[in-house]
């Protein structure tokens, strides 16, 4: 199987139309992939250690390497999107989600895009970048256990929540401290309705919460949070926030994108993060 397949596959798999900025192809020396050393987060290191143990790929899920432009207009489209799903009303949702971007513009000013590819390109190794579409694919299938258990118990609780998702094989193997907590609302709260965060480039603002909550949204399911969005909606006191934790939700979207290569009988070695 050659790069362009492996391409061809994440967006049929995903069902995408156009593969999204902060995802694709970071080098492609167009020889046939057997062997792929595959990790959430790879560097210049690793793609020289697969070339010495004599893989013909490394597939990472963090976009390092990526030289897309346009990350930051990915990051305000999906967020805009997910707003809109949650019902928050267009003109407040298009405000919260482009007004960041001049500030993040300017963070991805100096960002070094071109170590990986340089590093492969000398090295004669291909590598892959797929972000967005692994998180999408996670994000679907934990909206899906969700769905599930609401359908099955409208008055279900947090507690309910957290043994849904142990019911999935990375977060009941995620690290310990890595796997599914109650970070905001306690075991016996009502769920209500619940909404999964985890794709977007980047996880919502305190205020995007806030507007979430405010149009509905009884229970957040995420992958990260920082301390200022988990004070924030501890202070807001309506909604529930579960995170279910980050390499075990990149684990699950990053896995079936590596299971639909390894079903075309391609080799697979997981590493750096990878549960």
């Amino acid at each position: 199987m050659k790069v362009k397949d492996m391409y061809q596959i994440v967006m049929e798999l995903v069902g995408l139309d156009k593969m999204p900025e902060d995802s694709g192809i970071v080098y492609d020396n167009e020889k046939e992939v057997k062997r792929i050393l595959a990790g959430i987060d790879m560097d210049p290191t690793m793609l020289l250690l697969a070339k010495q143990l004599g893989f013909d790929c490394v597939a990472q899920h963090h976009p390092a390497g990526i030289m897309n432009g346009g990350g930051t207009d990915l990051f305000s489209r999906d967020h805009m999107k997910k707003l809109l799903e949650c019902g928050v009303p267009i003109n407040e949702a298009q405000r919260l989600a482009y007004d960041g971007k001049r500030k993040r513009d300017q963070g991805m000013h100096s960002r070094n895009r071109t170590q990986m590819h340089d590093t492969a390109k000398l090295l004669d190794i291909s590598n892959v970048a797929f972000h967005t579409p692994a998180d999408m694919l996670a994000e679907r299938t934990v909206q899906k256990k969700m769905d599930e258990l609401s359908a099955r118990n409208p008055r279900c609780t947090i507690r309910d929540v957290i043994d849904e998702l142990l019911t999935i094989r990375e977060y009941k193997e995620a690290l310990e401290g890595q796997g599914p907590e109650v970070w905001v609302g306690g075991p016996d709260s009502f769920a209500g309705k619940i909404y999964v965060e985890m794709y977007g480039v980047g996880a919502p603002t305190l205020d995007e919460y806030i507007a979430c909550s405010n149009a509905g949204i009884g229970t957040f399911v995420g992958m990260h949070a920082t301390p200022d969005v988990v004070e924030g909606l501890r202070k807001h006191n309506k909604s529930n926030l579960v995170i279910a934790g980050h390499m075990a939700s990149d684990s699950l979207g990053f896995n079936q994108i590596l299971d639909a290569w390894e079903a075309e009988g391609i080799e697979i070695v997981r590493i750096s993060g990878l549960v």
